[in-house]
């Protein structure tokens, strides 16, 4: 690195640095955090993130791939460049000589490569989250920790979060030294969670947790809008959704699983709200199933700002419509999946479909449109949102009390696997008349 700017150091926390694992547990150190105004906040502080160069990133410069991939400004990047808290080392792994390669007059122009690793000192500002104060233990024993997870926390660590999430949460409020996750519930999700002890028994419990149709069972309780329908009601139609950043999710489209099956069933109706609490029992375990499922049946969750926004919120409200419209090609294209049937009925349900080709995806310009302009408008929302400049950073934050959307009437509510069963009281919210 002669001749070259050098990383700078950076002092945090009684001289010590913070890196985060890639995998649980979890670090050892622990930022500092302050309870205020109803909120859990993490202190900012910095992170060196050292990144094997990802397939779709070669071929391709830092600043391109900072700003598609990772929404990050030009500023910013080029920013960290120049200061040498992003920079390149290469031949990682090579019988080559490794070389740091740093400046922006080197990094401007030279292309990723399959060998290098991205190394990044970021300033980390977490998200605050809902604080509930202590955490409820349902169960526990030498191998497993059972809680029941308060809404608005994330489980583990990932994206924003890393010590503001349910298992660090855990970890330090009853003195584990690790704690691991083995499943995992939605941030906006309350109800029962599975926390593992040691790295074995994780692996044990994650096992288990891939064979639900024999050997799990999981019931949720949920709060909708109308009259949900009496009795059983068994529902199977495939998942996707519509990704902010302007893309469908899963991935893998041309072969979407079509066997996803939910069962509800009704236990109480309330004239006052016309909402109903109705039991979900989602047989196999898809991104969003039920909140999805629900919507698609016309009982969208009450408070559900994804699957059940209001027109004031234009991006949700524009995300939720093109959803629905390209369901509604599906059900053109296979009325089965509409509608709840009796169980008899599912054996007819293909393995797989080919989404692209029912909504006609690359003939029809018009929804690769809709989907690039609902990432502008999100990028849009999201800097409108951001009022505040770091002084350490220099970058643009949101208010650091605003914790938008952080929890809905959703609740896993009792957890079954082999003879063990672990049960919560219902919510507040599920105690309806």
């Amino acid at each position: 690195m002669d001749g070259l700017c050098k990383p700078r150091q950076y002092k945090i926390f009684k001289d010590a640095f913070f890196t985060p694992a890639l995998t649980f547990p979890s670090q050892p150190l622990m930022p500092k955090y302050v309870f205020e105004n109803g909120l859990r906040k993490v202190l900012p502080y910095y992170v060196n993130y050292q990144t094997h160069a990802k397939q779709r990133w070669v071929g391709r410069t830092l600043l391109d791939t900072y700003i598609n991939d990772f929404g990050e400004s030009a500023e910013s990047v080029i920013k960290d460049i120049e200061q040498c808290k992003l920079y390149i080392v290469s031949n990682v792994g090579t019988s080559l000589p490794s070389e740091s390669l740093t400046g922006f007059d080197v990094l401007s122009s030279r292309k990723v490569e399959s060998k290098d690793v991205i190394h990044h000192l970021k300033h980390k500002h977490e998200p605050a989250i809902p604080w509930h104060g202590e955490i409820p233990i349902v169960y526990e024993d030498e191998e497993i920790i059972v809680v029941n997870k308060p809404s608005g926390i994330p489980t583990h660590p990932s994206g924003n979060y890393n010590c503001n999430t349910l298992s660090e949460v855990v970890k330090d409020m009853y003195g584990f030294d690790s704690i691991w996750t083995c499943h995992r519930l939605d941030k906006v999700t309350s109800g029962i969670l599975i926390l593992c002890k040691s790295r074995n028994s994780a692996v044990k419990f994650s096992n288990l947790l891939q064979d639900k149709r024999n050997r799990v069972r999981k019931v949720y309780l949920a709060r909708v809008k109308g009259e949900f329908p009496v009795g059983k009601q068994i529902y199977n139609c495939p998942i996707f959704a519509v990704n902010m950043n302007g893309y469908l999710q899963p991935g893998d489209l041309k072969n979407l699983q079509a066997d996803t099956t939910t069962i509800f069933q009704s236990i109480k109706y309330s004239k006052i709200l016309d909402e109903s609490v109705v039991k979900c029992q989602p047989i196999s375990g898809k991104f969003h199933q039920i909140r999805i499922h629900l919507r698609n049946l016309g009982f969208p969750i009450s408070n559900d700002h994804f699957y059940n926004p209001d027109e004031t919120s234009k991006t949700y409200f524009a995300k939720s419509k093109l959803e629905l419209e390209l369901y509604e090609k599906l059900f053109q294209s296979h009325p089965e999946f509409k509608f709840t049937a009796a169980s008899d009925d599912l054996l007819n349900i293909p393995k797989t479909i080919n989404l692209l080709n029912i909504i006609n995806y690359n003939a029809n310009p018009i929804i690769q449109e809709q989907l690039m302009e609902l990432k502008h408008s999100h990028s849009v929302d999201l800097k409108s949102r951001k009022s505040t400049i770091c002084p350490e950073c220099e970058r643009p934050l949101f208010d650091e009390d605003y914790v938008a959307n952080s929890s809905i009437y959703l609740h896993a509510y009792t957890f079954e696997y082999d003879d063990s069963r672990f049960e919560t009281e219902f919510p507040p919210w599920a105690n309806i008349c």
